[in-house]
């Protein structure tokens, strides 16, 4: 279920780029396109800010917001993180899933055995990890980092329930 109010973190802001008031910015998603459709993004403190312009140079994002217009009233925006609804978040398909929807629920072997829960995760060239902490209900007190890659590793999400069941040996 969808929070109107919850706060998802989607990049995090970056040194100045020029004098007119534009940011580098480290998007966390994969399609550019999407922050175009964004109402309003906001700061840690609820903050609302609102692109005006954005565009990319070489690998790297560079964007303007409307409420800033030169290089010294962005500076304080600089390592600042970048948040926004997650009732603005595009619908997803069913079965499919937001990575953040995942921290948390607890992690399952196709033996019924529980590896820990989610902790958080980062991302590699080819795939993202998860970070699996062991939790109270866990066969012992590993951390494990598993691929999240469907179906070859991940073989169900179930959010109603947080729980996701892999193809995972305990011995991993």
């Amino acid at each position: 279920m969808r929070s109107n109010d919850r706060k998802i973190l989607i990049g995090k802001l970056g040194k100045p780029h020029g004098v007119k008031g534009y940011l580098y910015l480290h998007y966390y998603g994969d399609d550019l396109s999407v922050l175009d459709s964004y109402e309003s993004l906001s700061l840690k403190n609820s903050e609302s800010l609102s692109i005006e312009k954005m565009f990319t140079k070489g690998d790297r994002l560079i964007i303007k917001f409307n409420e800033f217009n030169d290089r010294d009233s962005v500076e304080f925006l600089r390592n600042k993180e970048l948040f926004i609804l997650e009732g603005d978040l595009p619908a997803l398909e069913d079965g499919e899933t937001y990575l953040y929807q995942l921290e948390g629920m607890i992690v399952k072997n196709l033996e019924n055995q529980v590896l820990g829960k989610v902790k958080g995760m980062f991302g590699t060239k080819s795939n993202e990890v998860l970070i699996v902490e062991s939790s109270y209900e866990s066969i012992d007190d590993k951390e494990r980092l598993l691929p999240y890659v469907k179906p070859d590793v991940v073989k169900d999400v179930d959010l109603v329930n947080k729980i996701i069941t892999v193809e995972w040996l305990e011995s991993y």
